[in-house]
């Protein structure tokens, strides 16, 4: 398994640029703030794109790192970009810019790099715009509303050279890392299977149609997904959770997690075709919350490791004939030839529970790591060095959740090549790696 993913790029420094960087600092910044040691032109600028729960929550963080100011902020909820300015004055001292679209953010060239945290459907889209702009990006899981969106960012990342980081911010804990590189350095001899596992989704949600609400820029919020009328719970994070609209439900949304932990603990899936049966439950498919809610599927990789994947009520019995007194709703557990190793968000366990106190564990295998998940994404963008969760492995674990869903909407087997980045059969559902959308988002 490769640890460094992205090689070292361009160099930022030099007296001239560090010059040209302050002579480009905002005019929004109060001459008092520009006079001071830890100015925002001394930082890496960041821009917000998305405040909501997951967004706010984003921005205290990055707020807490001292090499980052948050610059800009951008939501098409007035309320909610005023309510994040309002934050990043109290903490930094200044205001900042704050914006309806997020193409006015980015047109700014004094930004360094992005935070995406919106709705699922425009992760891409502003991704790539954002790349396109010069921009590094750190983006919130999952990562395309579609396959082929994730094969158009890995792309663009690539082509214009930029950081990615993906929102998998489990990677920064360590007893995941430590569990991670047991598996790795053969403490279970050798890999046979994976129990993954993430918590379900949920149905219902209202179609009833109200006014927009004041504030919202209700077009640009759709954005390229299709235009419905307005709902209490359409304009909700919950929508962007579980309406097929906006998102695949919580075996992407959820299942990232995980199934990023499984990646990163294997290289099964990049050995050659993968095969996906599975059957999910979608119970409300005539509300507003109509993606698969409950799912159940297993996956063989070309070198004969399984994975079964799983809604969480589906993996309780299963998980807790080995972990009952650690079961939690969501984890991943690799199971190999000499033994266990199981790491979940907030407890872990494994068939030799003295193995966790290994650290290091024996053996030269190990992982890109950070404890500091924020800071790592400002290091990375500093320093041009590779990101801990770059895009090639977004790709990956995204794609099994994409794959997965397919599997159950069919009732069949479905193949996947991933060198070819092409389903192997049913030839058919290639047609459906991409979807339809409103307006001329760029989508590639």
């Amino acid at each position: 398994m490769k640890t460094n993913q992205i090689t070292r790029r361009r160099f930022a420094g030099g007296l001239l640029q560090a010059a040209l960087l302050a002579a480009a600092a905002p005019n929004f910044i109060p001459l008092r703030v520009l006079a001071g040691e830890n100015t925002p032109s001394k930082k890496i600028q960041l821009g917000h794109i998305g405040v909501g729960g997951q967004g706010t929550g984003l921005l205290k963080n990055f707020l807490n790192v001292e090499a980052a100011a948050s610059v800009a902020v951008c939501d098409p909820f007035r309320q909610r970009r005023e309510a994040a300015g309002k934050i990043v004055q109290e903490r930094q001292g200044f205001e900042p810019k704050l914006y309806n679209d997020f193409r006015d953010l980015l047109a700014d060239k004094s930004i360094d790099a992005v935070v995406i945290a919106t709705p699922d459907h425009w992760h891409v889209p502003i991704g790539l715009a954002a790349v396109r702009a010069g921009k590094d990006v750190y983006i919130e899981k999952p990562l395309g509303h579609s396959l082929a969106q994730n094969q158009a960012m890995l792309a663009a990342v690539k082509k214009h050279k930029r950081i990615f980081q993906y929102g998998t911010q489990q990677r920064s804990q360590e007893l995941i890392k430590r569990g991670v590189e047991l598996v790795l350095n053969g403490y279970i001899g050798e890999l046979q299977r994976l129990d993954v596992w993430a918590p379900a989704g949920a149905g219902g949600g209202s179609l009833t149609e109200i006014p927009v609400p004041e504030g919202l820029d209700y077009e640009f919020y759709l954005g390229p997904a299709p235009m419905r009328p307005c709902s209490k719970d359409r304009i909700t994070s919950a929508a962007s959770w579980y309406c097929a609209d906006y998102a695949l439900g919580f075996i992407a949304g959820w299942g990232a997690h995980p199934l990023d932990i499984a990646i990163w603990g294997m290289d099964s899936d990049m050995k050659g075709q993968i095969s996906f049966n599975g059957k999910g439950n979608f119970p409300t498919p005539d509300k507003l919350f109509n993606t698969c809610a409950t799912w159940d599927v297993e996956a063989e990789f070309h070198d004969g490791v399984a994975m079964h994947f799983m809604s969480h009520e589906t993996a309780e019995p299963i998980v807790k004939k080995y972990r009952a007194d650690t079961w939690e709703n969501n984890g991943t557990t690799f199971f190999g030839t000499k033994g266990w190793v199981s790491v979940g968000r907030n407890n872990y366990a494994a068939s030799n529970p003295d193995w966790f106190k290994l650290n290091p564990c024996a053996g030269g295998k190990r992982v890109l790591y950070r404890n500091k998940y924020y800071k790592a994404f400002v290091d990375s963008v500093r320093e041009r060095s590779p990101s801990v969760a770059p895009i090639e492995d977004a790709l990956r674990s995204d794609a099994l959740s994409h794959l997965s869903l397919m599997a159950i909407k069919t009732g069949g087997e479905v193949v996947w090549d991933p060198h070819k980045y092409k389903i192997k059969s049913p030839k058919e559902l290639n047609d459906q790696m991409s979807h339809p959308i409103r307006g001329d988002w760029k989508q590639s």
